[in-house]
């Protein structure tokens, strides 16, 4: 708690790696939230540190008057930001306190009204209400019509601002606007927002901590561990959990027929587009009723209590959360919230000055990758060209000019896309294909490269086209029987029943494509047959360089802290997600490297708990090192068997195997079962073997229920590094005695979105145009070496770490292959394993059963965990 407080007192970036069973999260949060409320009581005062310190300014060596005058100048800064930030409580709270009356009087005269106060006129009929109910449930060809767009001329020649060289401040072009309609704008000690009752002023935010982890089911633990502090009991800590619709949504008629979060998120906003419409009642128009749940949403809540709280007061918990973060201390959220920048914007979240935690971070940079990837197939772009045109044939004569041209453009560049594709398909003649091209080049061979896609991915967003789309789809698939076996014997055919998920791709991949800003893209054109030999093809954009999208989180928050158990390696995390920034003057700032901390603790077990044991020879005496073509080695697979079962009869309880693949376990298995193997490991231990895709999904708890059996002497769990039984799972006590890592599970070299990466960070090779094709061979410098060898030992050190997970467990750790010596592998395993060289030098096969024999014969039941 120490080094985390001083983490975020400095301003720094850090990795914290705590195994599993030492209380991480909590030491995490409890550190943080002391920090927080010793943060929150200098806020008056002038010694508090500058508000961002992960980028790196100036030196140390500075003459003393030079510092004190920036001591001054940040000072001033701090007193300014201070009295804007009480205006902005006073004019927030003087809103809340008028609209509070404001709607109170409503409510009173529609009440008086309802119970003959006269002036209501006559009510409506019940035959009238059902007509303007059924009105209401049909979708308004208004609705559907973009709104008015206008071009970049357009805009420049009609807006007589943006003409003027001299830049104003949003507060004074109001009052420009406010002169040039002759309304009043003289002095006045109200502000705009006084003067305009309609106008939301901006709530002020607290200086806060967002917590991000992989999974609700984590979040809400964390939520759960929180809730037993101090800090929530007498701290009063707000801590706000954020979710999707699908968690957070209270309307049980709408959910009930909304399977998925697609099309549960349209027709949420289909339901508040206008008054037009139906409108949600857990969305009232009215601000006090969520004026009251933020009110209610005081403490620690998760998102069941959100839920229960918003159904309660029949008020929408996924928008009452979203309103309650500028008011809370702590905000939970998944990481597909926090990473994605345009998710971050919908909700109005801002990390600026606040401190940001990531949790479980050991897989972060594979996620940042993954989450700003996006794929496109012919069925999509067929879909979705099909929809586009549909829509312009009914909608053109309505647009204005600037929504017609972008819509032909958007035609045009779906049309380009279709017919490259359909190209690609033609050729491929049965034949298998994966080619990595840069941006522009996928786009000269699209013939696309006279759009400007940068403004058609403006367009797409600012428009919002899409929803419309999704809102004219809806109109098509609700038509009746009869319509639609018409349209079917159209040229065009009927829309696809789920078109939102074409739409929301389109968007996603003209978004990253039209990045200018953008480093290290490339788009991955894979040709694939099916079974029916059917070739289609898939466009995927490819994200190398994860520091462009982690870095707007770095050069925005405070303080950012990576926390998880098996951090190891670090150097990579590091290099990857440490941004290089650029000025105004466009000279480059970078990440200080000595800015970023690493702080690493042993386990809680002692360690004579834990036994780590390289095997570098079989009972034969030849080497055990499983390269890829050492797998079609008989003699090799027999000595592994041989070995593994040895090691079984000398180890109580289960035994967990992990392999660098199926194709691995299922050849391992085949061969130990046809030489005897798997006979002789089964007269100790039942064998259970992991299954591809998911084949026997039972296999765990068959494997749970025989170990923990009375009077059984364990199973063997045959698995795959990376597959379902690899992270997440608890094998603890005697379902894990032993875990043994048969091979190093280096990733596939012929992958051409690894080869692609690599090459992206091997300095030596990176402007080299081979040096994809050349790392595919092999060839690789030290950079996209060390690269490589890390994205092995991450998944290794995850699936190791499933065994020790409390303070009395006991496990040993046995590597089947004589690789795992090496010190370039051996200084990335975690630091509970490497306690001196003793634990990571190579043994023969004698040696390594005895000495394995011989830890189990230790008494450790005086440290047994109760």
């Amino acid at each position: 708690m120490q080094r985390l407080f001083e983490t975020l007192e400095e301003g720094r970036f850090a990795i914290f790696e705590s195994p599993t069973g030492t209380g991480k999260s909590l030491s995490i949060i409890c550190g943080a939230l002391t920090w927080l409320m010793h943060h929150n009581k200098r806020q008056d005062t002038k010694t508090t540190q500058s508000s961002n310190g992960l980028l790196a300014h100036g030196v140390d060596d500075q003459p003393e008057w030079v510092r004190e005058y920036e001591r001054k100048q940040r000072d001033a800064q701090r007193d300014i930001e201070g009295m804007q930030v009480d205006e902005k409580r006073r004019r927030y709270d003087g809103w809340v306190a008028r609209t509070r009356r404001k709607e109170a009087a409503e409510m009173r005269g529609r009440r008086m009204g309802a119970f003959g106060g006269g002036g209501g006129g006559a009510q409506p009929s019940v035959g009238k209400r059902k007509t303007r109910e059924e009105i209401n449930d049909e979708l308004s060809d208004s609705d559907m019509v973009v709104d008015a767009y206008e071009s970049d001329q357009a805009a420049s020649g009609n807006n007589a601002e943006d003409k003027d060289p001299v830049q104003y401040s949003d507060s004074v072009r109001r009052l420009l606007r406010k002169k040039a309609a002759g309304q009043p704008y003289g002095d006045s000690d109200s502000s705009d927002s006084d003067n305009d009752p309609d106008e939301v002023p901006e709530e002020p935010e607290v200086t806060k901590i967002f917590y991000a982890s992989r999974t609700h089911s984590q979040l809400q633990q964390f939520v759960g561990e929180l809730k037993r502090t101090d800090f929530a009991t007498e701290n009063n800590i707000r801590c706000v959990t954020l979710g999707s619709r699908m968690q957070l949504c209270g309307n049980e008629a709408v959910r009930s027929k909304c399977q998925s979060v697609g099309t549960l998120n349209e027709r949420c906003l289909e339901l508040q587009q206008n008054n037009k419409k139906k409108r949600c009642p857990m969305l009232p128009t009215r601000h006090t009723p969520m004026l009251d749940y933020k009110d209610a949403v005081n403490g620690v809540m998760d998102i069941e209590d959100l839920v229960k709280e918003g159904r309660k007061m029949s008020v929408c918990a996924y928008y009452g959360s979203r309103n309650s973060v500028n008011s809370a201390h702590v905000v939970a959220l998944p990481y597909n919230m926090l990473l994605s920048k345009s998710a971050r914007q919908s909700m109005n979240l801002s990390l600026k000055n606040h401190v940001v935690v990531v949790d479980e971070a050991h897989n972060l940079v594979d996620t940042v990758l993954a989450i700003h990837s996006v794929s496109l197939d012919c069925q999509t772009v067929k879909t979705l060209l099909d929809l586009v045109q549909r829509y312009w044939s009914k909608y053109w004569k309505r647009m204005n000019s600037g929504n017609a041209g972008y819509v032909r453009q958007t035609m045009a560049l779906l049309k380009a896309l279709a017919k490259y594709m359909a190209a690609l398909t033609k050729s491929a003649q049965g034949n298998e294909s994966a080619e990595v091209v840069s941006v522009n080049e996928f786009l000269h061979r699209a013939h696309a490269d006279h759009f400007n896609v940068y403004k058609i991915d403006r367009y797409l967003r600012t428009s919002k086209l899409g929803r419309k789309l999704n809102m004219f789809a809806d109109s098509i698939n609700q038509a009746s029987e009869e319509d639609i076996a018409q349209r079917a014997k159209k040229p065009m055919g009927a829309v696809p029943v789920a078109p939102a998920t074409a739409v929301a791709m389109f968007e996603t991949f003209m978004q990253s494509i039209g990045n200018p800003e953008r480093r290290g893209a490339r788009v991955v054109v894979r040709v694939t047959t099916a079974s029916d030999k059917k070739a289609t093809v898939e466009l995927k954009y490819l994200l190398l360089d994860p520091s462009d999208a982690f870095g707007d989180i770095c050069r925005e928050a405070r303080a950012v802290v990576l926390a998880g158990g098996t951090m190891q390696p670090t150097d990579d995390v590091i290099s990857q997600l440490l941004p290089t920034t650029h000025t105004i003057s466009g000279q480059p700032e970078l990440m200080d490297p000595n800015n970023a901390r690493l702080f690493a603790w042993n386990h809680v077990v002692d360690k004579s708990h834990v036994a780590a044991v390289v095997v570098g020879s079989g009972p034969t005496g030849q080497q055990l090192r499983f390269t890829y073509h050492d797998q079609m080695d008989a003699k090799k697979l027999r000595d592994a068997g041989n070995a593994l079962a040895a090691l079984c009869a000398v180890v109580p309880g289960g035994v967990v195997v992990f392999f660098p693949s199926y194709q691995m376990l299922m050849r391992m298995h085949e061969e130990w079962t046809s030489c005897g193997v798997i006979a002789r490991i089964e007269r100790k231990k039942p064998v259970f073997a992991e299954q591809p895709n998911n084949g026997d999904s039972g296999i765990l708890d068959r494997y749970t229920i025989q170990v923990q059996r009375p009077g059984s002497t364990g199973a063997v769990l045959l698995s795959v590094v990376g597959g379902r039984l690899s992270e997440g799972i608890n094998f603890s006590d005697d379902l894990g005695r032993a875990v043994v890592m048969i091979g190093v599970p280096f990733p596939s070299l012929k992958s051409p979105e690894l080869a692609e990466r690599l090459a992206f960070y091997d300095s030596h090779r990176r402007e080299n145009g081979k040096a994809a094709a050349e790392i595919m061979d092999g060839k690789m410098g030290g950079r996209a070496r060390e690269l490589y060898e890390s994205l092995c030992m991450r998944a290794v050190n995850q699936s190791i770490g499933r065994v020790i997970r409390h303070r009395g467990d006991y496990a040993a750790v046995v590597f089947l292959d004589c690789r795992y010596a090496d010190q370039r592998i051996a200084r990335k395993l975690p630091a509970w394993i490497v306690d001196g060289q003793q634990n990571t030098n190579a043994l023969a096969f004698g040696p390594a059963i005895s000495r394995i024999a011989m830890f189990f014969k230790q008494d450790f039941t005086a440290t047994k965990h109760v």
